[in-house]
Parts: C-alpha cells; structure tokens; sequence
C-alpha cells in the first residue's frame, strides 16, 4: 500500500497517482520494476509565480526490485511535476507547441548542446511527460542539486544579472554550432513568445499585455515631458498584435541566429550558492521553462532580460558593461567549439539596436510582473487577468509605485533618444 502525503492540504490531479510515478521512475531512472513506497506532495512554486501552469514539488520513497536472493534498498527522489492545464483563456499555448517543444528541448536539444560545452549544464534532467489527461512534465528537483530562485519581487544585481549573461552567452553560442550541425532544427523552433501563432489567433496575449501598456500609456501621459512617448506608445496600442509580431520576425540584414530560451525573466532561471564566505554570491545558475524557445535574432532574449529583469541603477551605470560579459562568454563558447565564422561585438551590437522593439514589450509586459509586490500577484493569472475589474485594480496600485516609474522614465527616455518608436 503507498502511502499518501499531503501536508499543505493542495490540490493534486487525480492522475497523478502511484502508476503515474511508477512510469516516471522507470523512464526516469532506466529500471524495470519500482516498488513504490510513498508520495508526498507540496507547491513547486508560490501561487502567482507561474501563470500557465502549476508546478508540484514530489518527494518519492520506492525501491528498486531485485532478485529474491538480495534484500532492497530504501531510497528517495524529489520530483518537479509541472502541469500545463489548457483551458480557453490558455488554448493559445497550444498553437505554439509548448508542450512539444519543451519536451524536445529536455530530451534532444540540451543534451547536444551540453555536449559541446566545457561541463557546462543548461537545464533540469527530464524523467517523464504525459499529454493527457493534462500535459505534464517532469524533471529532477534543481532544488536538490542547489538551486533556487532569486528573490521574488527585485530586480538583478551585478553578480546575479552578469552570471545569467554569461550562461545565456554560452547557450547562445553552443545553439549556433548545433545549428550548423543540423540545420533542420532552426525550422523546428520557429514559434516563440511574439509568434503569429500566439499573436494572431488569440485575443488573450493582447487582452493580458495589452492591459498592461494601456496601464503605462495612463501614467505616462501624467508625467511633464513625456507628450510624445505617450503618443508613440498609444499608436503601439492601436496596433499591438503587428508591431509584437514584427519584434521577433526575421529581418533582412539580420546578422545571425540562436536559439533564444523565450522567456527570460527571474521565475525562469535558478541560481546556486557554493560559497559559504559569500552567502549572497551566485557560483552557478541554471535555465527552466524552455516551451517559448526559439531561434531568431539573440537580441530578442538580451533586450527582454536587460528590460525586464535587471536593477535599474546596474542598466544606467553598466549596460554596456554586461553586454560585454554576454559577448566574452559567447565568443569563448564559440572558439572551444571550433566554429570558423564568429560574429563580431560588432555584429551584436546591431542586432540589439535592431530588436529594441522587443525590449518595449518586456518593460510593459514584464517588468511591472517581476517587481509586482508578493501580496499583489498572488492571485495572477491568465484567468483572472482576463477579469476587467481584477485586471484595473491590478493596473492602478502597479502604476503607482514610483520605483517602477522611475524605471519607465529613465527606458522610455533612452528608447527615444535611440529613435526606437520609429521602428514601428
């Protein structure tokens, strides 16, 4: 008889039962027959943390059947479950293939990608995934190796911003070569956060981040100065869906491509601690949440992170100094695989000036989520977003934080400067 824990009292899908978690062992560790002994659930993540899925942590207590001359041995696992209910507000994620696509990442994609590296490791190991009765996956607890999130709520220092560039460059450059490789995974892994098929198809994605930039367009048009930034974010209101698209659209002229991890913000990233001198010093970090990867300009992943997860005194003091971090990183990965053609700071450089576009999304749509007080966004999510009340009341106490406005200021300034809001 296996024993049933659930201390926090949480919702568990019938499904996952004793059979669901014999399967996962099996696949998982490459055994035949597991005793299973008890399962203990508990919330993977704090309710608001994810808005597509909800994420179990499961402790395992089994054994390994052997033969009847040798006695087994106890052992225990802890388990990542992330489940990706689809509902109607959330049937978008479908026309992008996130499930699919994640689950290739995990099995196919990292692995090689590893592989070319210097013992470098990108991502949790991938045990089992079912799609129905729920799609689910599920992965080894990063937990267990070390990890954790930054804190929820703040933005990125140095030390926790440069280490994230200097692993987002190594990914970036390891994608270039596999690429190379086997160019028909740049075809696989076309559709990404601002795709046609999320965009187009869906008026959800607008009725979500689109709330989110008329909530901005508000407190902009209060502040003295700011006349034509508010016009220029209002005309990208009025055509939200083409402008999102062509962020992330190919261009003539791009220099390159990679594969972007897609959603690279501080819920989708973990870091680990080694240094008991320096508690507060991140040694290694690691990625989660690859179902919005895909392969386009890196400045869509660069611009998404520098606006929406880093502090914004690091941003006015040394922006220029973590795209140098990124690109060293880059360039190293690039030479310890032997790639012959490697672009140049040059090349990144325009390929950032080229994607600002992206960055204005992540600074609407992102930036006010990440910095979100823990009491505020603890009952986010697409669902309720989709609520007119829920969602202006969400708005107004957001806006009205002045750190937050002083980020918008300093970016929305910056952009003009570079002449941004006439690339769309």
């Amino acid at each position: 008889m296996v024993a049933i824990k659930n201390v926090q009292n949480i919702s568990v899908p019938e499904y996952l039962n004793e059979g669901f978690f014999v399967d996962a062992l099996e696949d998982g560790l490459r055994e035949s027959a597991i005793k299973l002994h008890e399962i203990s659930f508990e919330w993977g993540s704090n309710p608001g943390d994810n808005y597509c899925s909800a994420i179990y942590r499961v402790l395992l207590k089994f054994a390994r059947s052997l033969n009847a001359t040798e006695s087994e041995e106890s052992e225990q696992l802890s388990l990542i479950v992330k489940t990706i209910p689809i509902t109607e507000e959330t049937k978008f994620l479908e026309d992008v293939k996130v499930f699919i696509k994640e689950k290739q990442t995990y099995t196919d994609i990292l692995p090689r990608l590893e592989v070319l590296t210097n013992g470098d490791r990108f991502g949790a190991k991938y045990y089992y995934s079912v799609k129905t009765p729920m799609q689910t996956i599920v992965f080894n607890d990063l937990k267990v190796d070390g990890f954790k999130l930054a804190t929820c709520g703040t933005s990125l220092d140095w030390a926790h911003a440069s280490l994230i560039l200097q692993q987002l460059g190594k990914l970036h450059a390891t994608s270039m070569v596999l690429a190379k490789k086997d160019p028909e995974i740049v075809k696989q892994y076309h559709g990404g956060m601002l795709s046609e098929a999320t965009l187009m198809q869906s008026e959800i994605f607008e009725n979500m981040f689109g709330g989110f930039l008329k909530g901005l367009i508000k407190v902009v048009s209060t502040w003295p100065g700011y006349e034509n930034i508010s016009q220029h974010l209002q005309r990208f209101s009025d055509n939200f869906k083409t402008v999102c698209v062509a962020a992330a659209k190919p261009k003539p002229g791009d220099r390159y491509v990679v594969l972007n991890h897609g959603d690279l913000w501080t819920n989708n990233f973990m870091y680990a601690y080694d240094d008991e001198t320096q508690p507060e010093q991140p040694t290694r970090v690691i990625f989660v949440d690859f179902q919005l990867s895909f392969y386009g300009s890196p400045a869509c992943d660069l611009n998404f992170f520098l606006n929406s997860s880093v502090k914004l005194e690091l941003l006015q003091q040394r922006r220029d100094d973590l795209i140098k971090v990124y690109y060293k990183s880059f360039r190293d990965a690039l030479e310890y695989a032997h790639l012959d053609e490697i672009p140049s700071y040059e090349d990144l450089l325009w390929e950032l000036r080229s994607r600002e576009t992206y960055g204005i999304f992540a600074l609407f749509g992102f930036l006010p989520i990440i910095t979100m007080p823990k009491d505020l966004s603890k009952d986010n999510s697409i669902e309720n977003m989709q609520d007119e009340s829920f969602k202006q009341k969400q708005l107004e106490t957001i806006f009205s934080q002045k750190f937050l406005n002083d980020h918008h200021k300093w970016s929305l300034k910056r952009a003009e400067a570079l002449g941004v809001f006439n690339d769309y």
